[in-house]
C-alpha cells in the first residue's frame, strides 16, 4: 500500500481528501480518477490530475485502450498528486449533434412553416408572397440531406481522441452553424426575391434558367459528399475502438493533401454557392469554414511531421492541391 498526497490545482474543490490510500500492485490510474470522483462528487470527466514531481497528467489508458497501472506513473509513497475541477464537462458526441441540429431544423421550418411571417411584413401593401422557386426547394434539400449526414457520421462514424468539452464552448461552437449555416443563410436564400443570386452574378449560370447549372452542381455535390463520407472511413478505421492510438492516413485523397476530408467539405458548399447565384451570405459561410479549416488542417499537418517524422510523406498543400 501507498498513500498519495491529493492537492487542488487551482480553486478548493469540497470534500477532496487530502490524502488516499492505493495498493500499488492493482490499482490503476483509471481507478484514482473514479476514487476521487467518488470523493468529490464530481464527475470523473471534470477531474485533471497531474503530478506534482513534473506537473505531468495522470493518463488513464494508454493508446490501445488499456489501463495504465499506478506504478508505471511513477508514483510512490508519499508523492503528490494535484486535482483540477474543469468545470461542467459536456461529450464531445453531443455538441457535435446540437451544432448540427440547428441548421438542420432552421432551414425547412424558414422555407415552409414561418416563411410568411419573416418575409410578408418588407412586401409592398397588396403583394403576395410567392411561393419558393426550385432553386430555392434544391438549396434547402441539400442542406439538409448535408446536416443529416453530418448527424449520422457523428453517431456512427466519428470516433473522439478526447471524451468530453467545457459545456460554456458549447455556444461559441453551435454559433458558427446555428447562426451562419442556420440563420443568416436561411434568410438569405428564402427571400421572395426572384432569386437569391447576388446582383454581380452571370445571367447565364443563374440556376433559375440554366438546368445544365443544376444537373452539374448537383452531380459535382454528390461526388462531394460521397467523397468526404470515403475520408471519414478512411479516419475511422485508423483508430481501433475505445483507444486514442493515432496512424498515418492514407488511400482516397490523403496521398494528395493533408485533410481530403476537408476539401471535399468545400466543394460540397461551394456547389450550394454557385446554385445560389454567389449568395452573399452563402460566401460568407464558405470562406468562414475554409479559413478554419486550413487552419486545423495546418497544425495536422505540422502534428503528423512531428509525430511520426520520416515515416511520413510531408504534403505541400494541406486541403487543396496546387493551391492551399
Amino acid at each position: 500500500m501507498i498513500s498519495l498526497q491529493i492537492k487542488p490545482r487551482g480553486r478548493p474543490i469540497k470534500k477532496l481528501p487530502s490524502t488516499i490510500e492505493l495498493d500499488l500492485a492493482t490499482a490503476t490510474a483509471e481507478s484514482l480518477y473514479t476514487r476521487l470522483s467518488a470523493y468529490t462528487g464530481l464527475s470523473r470527466d471534470r477531474l485533471r490530475l497531474t503530478k506534482g514531481s513534473d506537473g505531468s497528467v495522470v493518463t488513464a489508458k494508454r493508446e490501445s485502450g488499456k489501463d495504465v497501472m499506478v506504478e508505471e506513473l511513477g508514483l510512490r509513497d508519499g508523492s503528490t498528486v494535484f486535482v483540477k475541477d474543469l468545470g461542467p464537462q459536456v461529450a464531445w458526441r453531443t455538441v457535435f449533434v446540437i451544432e448540427y441540429l440547428g441548421p438542420l431544423f432552421i432551414h425547412p421550418l424558414l422555407l415552409y412553416v414561418v416563411r410568411p411571417y419573416v418575409y410578408s411584413p418588407s412586401l409592398e401593401p397588396g403583394q403576395e408572397l410567392p411561393p419558393p422557386t426550385q432553386t430555392q426547394t434544391l438549396l434547402c434539400a441539400l442542406v439538409v440531406l448535408h446536416f443529416l449526414k453530418r448527424e449520422y457520421e457523428t453517431f456512427f462514424i466519428h470516433r473522439f481522441s478526447g471524451g468530453t468539452m467545457p459545456f460554456r464552448y458549447i455556444f461559441r461552437n453551435s454559433a458558427h452553424y446555428w447562426v451562419l449555416s442556420g440563420v443568416n443563410l436561411a434568410y438569405s436564400l428564402y427571400t421572395p426575391a426572384a432569386s437569391p443570386a447576388a446582383s454581380w452574378w452571370p445571367a447565364a449560370l443563374n440556376a433559375d434558367n440554366n438546368p445544365a447549372v443544376v444537373y452539374s452542381m448537383v452531380a459535382l455535390w454528390v461526388f462531394a459528399q460521397i467523397s468526404n463520407f470515403k475520408t471519414h472511413l478512411t479516419l475511422r478505421n485508423l483508430r481501433p475502438a475505445n483507444s486514442t492510438k493515432r496512424q498515418i492516413p492514407k488511400g482516397y485523397g490523403f496521398d494528395s493533401v493533408t485533410c481530403p476530408n476537408y476539401s471535399f467539405e468545400v466543394l460540397s458548399w461551394v456547389c450550394v454557392w454557385v446554385l445560389s447565384g454567389g449568395n452573399w451570405a452563402a460566401s460568407l459561410f464558405i470562406l468562414t469554414g475554409t479559413s478554419v479549416m486550413f487552419l486545423w488542417a495546418q497544425k495536422k499537418e505540422k502534428r503528423y511531421r512531428k509525430e511520426f517524422g520520416s515515416a511520413y510523406k510531408k504534403k505541400r498543400n494541406v486541403m487543396i492541391p496546387g493551391i492551399l
